[in-house]
């Protein structure tokens, strides 16, 4: 007897079925680049795997190596995007922030005594206004606001005038006297006008002695210093007598830009044209002007 022939023909179906978990796999991997980043592609990774698995186990009878191996590919890619999208999501956030510095002026004190006293003129009032002080109980103190220099005394005035004017003149600067009281509003704007840019032009190199009028007034009056106006402002000799005075009447609101050219004008000489002229001292059978 002839033994049977073997079949060539297959024992299951030619035409191989695709693998379900490879068409999965590839979608999983898809979908990561869209919505699902990182997990997506996780996902992909794995179904493919077990895709080429089955397929292997199979022995032909399923198709779909290239898709899973595909789906591999393009999962690996997604995570790795998706790692490195953390991490710099991650540094971004963890990174410090600048903190912005910011520079503000320096403040200048006003002086606080016993009494006020009325300014010479309706004044409107100072944007800011300084902290007072009361020069014989803090002593002398001298500030530097940029190119001015502000010195406010303390003792026996004529001695600190001859010590402040041998120190104007080492440096180079104009010497004024500048008399002030207490809760007086025009004082205040000068003193907050002195850190403006207009202030800082216009008395560049200038020495401000700043004294209370009420400790003061004997001394004051005894070296020909007017002291109804305040503020005032005087230009001093070699043996610190007044020999040009102006007071706060010279100009209108007390903001920088009126103050500071006039005051420049008087410190440097060349103040002429005055609302309010001084002639010198007062003779006794006259009143200060």
């Amino acid at each position: 007897m002839q033994s049977p022939q073997p079949s060539s023909a297959a024992p299951w179906p030619e035409g191989a079925k695709t693998n379900g978990a490879s068409i999965f796999a590839f979608i999983a991997s898809l979908s990561g680049f869209f919505c699902f980043l990182g997990v997506g592609g996780a996902l992909g990774v794995v179904l493919g795997l077990i895709a080429r698995g089955e397929i292997s186990r199979a022995g032909g009878r399923e198709s779909g190596r290239g898709l899973a191996t595909a789906a591999i590919a393009l999962g690996l890619l997604n995570v790795c995007l998706a790692v490195i999208g953390a991490a710099v999501g991650i540094t971004y956030l963890a990174r410090t922030k600048p903190v912005s510095a910011t520079r503000s002026a320096p403040t200048v004190a006003a002086p606080k005594v016993r009494s006020p006293s009325s300014p010479p003129h309706p004044a409107k009032a100072a944007k800011t206004a300084p902290p007072s002080r009361a020069s014989r109980e803090l002593g002398s103190q001298t500030t530097t606001l940029g190119e001015i220099t502000l010195a406010d005394i303390s003792g026996d005035l004529e001695n600190e005038l001859d010590a402040q004017r041998k120190l104007s003149a080492a440096a180079g600067e104009t010497l004024v006297l500048w008399l002030v009281v207490p809760n007086c509003k025009p004082c205040d704007g000068v003193a907050a006008a002195l850190t403006s840019r207009e202030a800082q032009k216009a008395l560049a190199k200038v020495r401000f002695v700043r004294v209370d009028r009420d400790d003061y007034q004997p001394e004051l009056d005894r070296l020909d210093v007017p002291t109804e106006k305040i503020p005032g402002f005087a230009l001093l000799d070699a043996r610190s007598h007044a020999r040009d005075f102006i007071h706060g009447g010279e100009w209108d609101a007390d903001i920088a830009p009126n103050i500071a050219p006039v005051l420049g004008k008087f410190a440097h000489g060349g103040y002429a044209k005055r609302r309010y002229p001084w002639r010198g001292p007062a003779r006794d059978d006259e009143t200060q002007l």
